[in-house]
């Protein structure tokens, strides 16, 4: 329930941090043990894809704080002074203090930041920690392969996750994969028109902020914050608030975000869904029409996964490493059939969807990763461990620990193999 006098400085545990959708921080939702001996078989072979760490603001997100951030801070403190906000005191304490970094600029968007790196490095560190004997803190390029998109942030990930393998300056001696251009193995949606076609199509998520639920908290957030109901906060203003009060947040998870104070719980729980109804209807089960399309658009990913599972060539490297982006990742979970509500996100059921399973905080938070492990069984029917930001990751047909057959993986994901994916990613066939 929306509380209008909810104080956020004096909340102690402020559990809208874990619903900051793509934005969340990974320490917040990731596992806390991974069981490097979920199966009795010997561990042999790793595969990771994952997202980036924290980063800088976009360029539009830094257009958006410029052109509104210093104008909502002087208006609220304004009607907090003329009595018509419900902030507490500490709360407006901290907008009246407020200024944006001036180190972040348009000439630093989208870059990993110190924390980013850190998260990137601790996950290698733990992976590593629990499969001693595959991720070797030894670098032979004959062991690992490392691969990214060729965005700033992406590509320092990567280089944060080999510091975590082999050390402080590790990344320094790796032979980074080249990358291709077009990059249809992790970037596959620049070069497919009906995809990128298919993602104006925004429907649905703009059905639900024209919608009473979405409506009725712009008008809660604009009467803590003093708004008069004839000049409520419009979209690209609340907008901001939210930008402000996420990122900030997740930059420095020990101090409190002075814009966050603006939102109750329940106004974020409902901000939450809109970003979930975004999210599945542009790279998930949203537009039940092209489900082959979402399946085969990560075909060149899916089908190197599955090459190196299936493979028993000793000179292959053991190890695979690639970061990509958000879009890439919640394909893959289609592509796993991970993640599929029974009832799908709409417009119509956010109080019915407490449960969802698809959560972007959750599934795709910053830092975000997929790590498969082969482990080699004497019969031949070896054990592949799936694991999600160090969780098991729950798919049909598989143990509750994330640990499956290889035999029922290989015939749920055969179409990937033996297959040309160049031509049948950008189709719905």
């Amino acid at each position: 329930m929306h509380n209008p006098f909810y104080c956020y400085s004096e909340d102690t545990i402020r559990p809208q941090i874990t619903m900051f959708d793509a934005e969340t921080p990974y320490e917040l939702v990731r596992g806390r043990n991974i069981d490097g001996n979920a199966s009795n078989c010997i561990p042999s072979k790793f595969w990771l894809i994952g997202r980036t760490g924290q980063d800088l603001p976009r360029d539009y997100e830094i257009s958006s704080i410029f052109r509104n951030g210093e104008t909502l801070q002087r208006n609220i403190l304004n009607n907090y002074d003329a009595g018509r906000t419900t902030l507490c005191a500490a709360d407006i304490a901290m907008i009246r203090d407020w200024k944006f970094d001036p180190n972040i600029t348009y000439e630093n968007a989208e870059l990993l930041t110190e924390s980013g790196w850190n998260d990137i490095k601790a996950i290698a560190q733990r992976y590593q920690s629990a499969l001693p004997t595959i991720l070797s803190s030894t670098y032979l390029p004959t062991d690992y392969l490392f691969r990214s998109i060729s965005t700033q942030a992406e590509k320092a990930s990567l280089a944060a996750f080999a510091d975590g393998l082999f050390g402080l300056g590790g990344h320094k001696q790796v032979e980074f994969e080249i990358i291709d251009d077009p990059d249809l193995l992790l970037l596959p949606r620049s070069q497919c028109p009906l995809f990128n076609e298919l993602i104006t199509n925004e429907l649905e998520v703009n059905a639900f902020v024209e919608g009473p639920e979405y409506e009725e908290m712009i008008t809660q957030v604009s009467s803590k914050l003093g708004f008069r109901a004839s000049s409520p906060l419009t979209h690209d203003e609340l907008n901001t608030l939210l930008l402000l009060c996420r990122f900030e947040q997740a930059l420095a998870m020990n101090s409190t975000a002075p814009f966050c104070s603006s939102f109750s719980v329940a106004n974020i729980q409902v901000h939450e869904y809109r970003r979930d109804i975004f999210f599945i209807h542009r790279y998930g089960y949203g537009q039940s029409n092209y489900r082959r399309l979402y399946e085969n658009m990560p075909c060149h990913i899916m089908q190197d996964m599955m090459n190196f599972l299936r493979s028993n060539d000793p000179n292959d490297r053991r190890v695979r490493i690639f970061y990509s982006d958000l879009n890439l990742m919640q394909l893959i979970f289609v592509a796993l059939n991970a993640h599929e509500d029974q009832v799908p996100l709409n417009r119509h059921n956010f109080a019915q969807q407490v449960f969802r399973q698809w959560k972007t905080s959750y599934i795709s938070p910053k830092g975000a990763n997929v790590a498969v492990i082969r482990y080699d069984c004497a019969n031949g029917d070896h054990d592949i461990l799936f694991m999600q930001n160090e969780k098991p990751l729950q798919l049909p047909g598989c143990q509750s620990n994330g640990l499956c057959k290889f035999s029922m993986i290989l015939n749920r994901l055969s179409h990937y193999l033996d297959i040309n994916c160049s031509e049948i990613f950008c189709t719905n066939n």
